[in-house]
Order: C-alpha cells, then sequence, then structure tokens
C-alpha cells in the first residue's frame, strides 16, 4: 500500500519542474479482429450478459429458429465454417431487412471478406442465419436472439476494425510518465457490432519537445472486492474446465 507520505514525495518531486516536457511520440495503425463464426458457448454467453437471457431459455429459443428455418443447428462447438461454404448465398438471405441492408449491400457489392479461421470441432458448422425473419414474425425474445445471430455474421464477414494508436511519453522531476489516445479510421465490422467498437480517445497533438503545466492535486480512495461471478462468467469457467477435463480423460486412456 502506497503511504500518503510516499505520496507527497513524488508530488513534489514532479511539482518541483511545474510541467511534464514530451520527450516521445509514437504513432502507428492497428487493427480490433473481428470475431470467428458463432458457436453454442459464445451464444449463450451473450445471451446472458448482453440480452438478459438466461442459457436454458435461449437454448430452448435457438432451437425454436432452428425447427422454423431461421438459424442452422444451435448446438455446436465449431467457430470455423467449411472452405466450401456460401457466404453470398447467406447474406444475400438478409439483405432485405433494413436494420442492416446498408452494411450487407456494401459487402455484397465491395466484397465481403471470408471469416478468419477458427476452431473445427467436426460437429456442425457454426451458428448461421439461414432465412429472413422480421420482428413481426418472432417474439421479443426470439427475435432479440435472432438479430445477434445476423449481426455477428455480418460482422464476420465484414474487414477488420483499424485504428491509429498515439502513445506519448512525458518526463518530469526525474519521473516518467505516458498517455494513449486511440482515433478510429475505419470501423469495418464494429459498424454492425457497435458494442464491439474502440472506444475513441482523442489527446491533442504534441510535438517532441512540448510542455505540459501540471495539476498538483491528490485523490486518495480503496480497493474493493470484485464482484459476484456473472452468469456469462461462469459459462465460460465452465467451458474451460469442460476442455480441461476432456484434455486429461484423453490423455488418461492413452496412458492407460
Amino acid at each position: 500500500m502506497l503511504s500518503r507520505m510516499v505520496t507527497v514525495m513524488f508530488q513534489k518531486m514532479v511539482t518541483g519542474d511545474g510541467i511534464l516536457k514530451v520527450t516521445d511520440i509514437s504513432v502507428k495503425e492497428e487493427c480490433k479482429a473481428r470475431p470467428p463464426g458463432l458457436n453454442t458457448i459464445n451464444l449463450l454467453k451473450v445471451a446472458s450478459s448482453a440480452l438478459g437471457i438466461g442459457p436454458q431459455i435461449a437454448m430452448h429459443l435457438a432451437e425454436r429458429l432452428y425447427t422454423q428455418g431461421f438459424i442452422s443447428y444451435p448446438r455446436t462447438e465449431s467457430t470455423a465454417y467449411p472452405s466450401s461454404f456460401d457466404f453470398r448465398s447467406a447474406l444475400a438471405a438478409l439483405v432485405h431487412n433494413p436494420l442492416w441492408t446498408n452494411d450487407v449491400r456494401a459487402l455484397l457489392d465491395a466484397g465481403f471478406v471470408k471469416p478468419k479461421q477458427g476452431h473445427d470441432a467436426g460437429d456442425h458448422p457454426p451458428i448461421t442465419p439461414m432465412r429472413l425473419a422480421t420482428e413481426e414474425t418472432l417474439d421479443t425474445d426470439a427475435w432479440r436472439l435472432y438479430q445477434y445471430i445476423c449481426q455477428h455474421f455480418i460482422g464476420i464477414a465484414s474487414p477488420d476494425c483499424r485504428y491509429m494508436r498515439t502513445s506519448i511519453e512525458f518526463a518530469s522531476g526525474g519521473e516518467a510518465f505516458h498517455c494513449v489516445g486511440y482515433r478510429v479510421t475505419s470501423k469495418g465490422f464494429t459498424s454492425i457490432m457497435p458494442w464491439l467498437a474502440v472506444s475513441e480517445n482523442n489527446i491533442p497533438a504534441f510535438k517532441k519537445g512540448d510542455t505540459v503545466s501540471i495539476h498538483k492535486d491528490i485523490y486518495e480512495g480503496s480497493t474493493s472486492p470484485p464482484d459476484y461471478l456473472s452468469e456469462s462468467e461462469l459459462i465460460s469457467h465452465g467451458e474451460e474446465w469442460h476442455r480441461y477435463r476432456c484434455i486429461n480423460s484423453f490423455a488418461c486412456k492413452q496412458h492407460l
């Protein structure tokens, strides 16, 4: 724990100069990769954390959407599509919904991007919208789940999100400081999946050698224990434990 005396000592060291001096600036383009195909575990996690739909109800809704022909088989561990999958036809089936028609038309006209390689569990392809539904044809929760499945599929066929990362190093009183800013240059898949967007944090334009005045306030606070695990986090841990048991079970069988 950092005592107040030590904090005041560092404050005096820094504020003795009265300024921060820019010592280095780094600007580079980075990208946020689009997600892989949608499997059952990830669908249940999103349903719980973002839609407020529990796993049991979410699976019931997904299976009903499947039997009605709106989505593919919803029980799968795979996130990779087979090389023969027809993405153009799957996207074209969604083009007439006004919620995402512009995104889909842009992909069909400019050329969609095949999803990045995921995990092939050897069972069923990732969960995919098979035909168009409307909010009027489904009940509220079924529509929300279907809407997410469609947005996810459109997102994985979209380009990555690209942004500029600016890192600035400062020095004062023998101490080093830094700040980082982000500026999106191409939204890519986050246009249809805005909840995954990069948070922009534009910082002023600096040049090496510039100076900035220092504020001298000290803020006191305390830490708090972590929250209880959410249902979505429990699903993630359950998946990891299941994978761990399967790997070790296989290893034991091989050893025996």
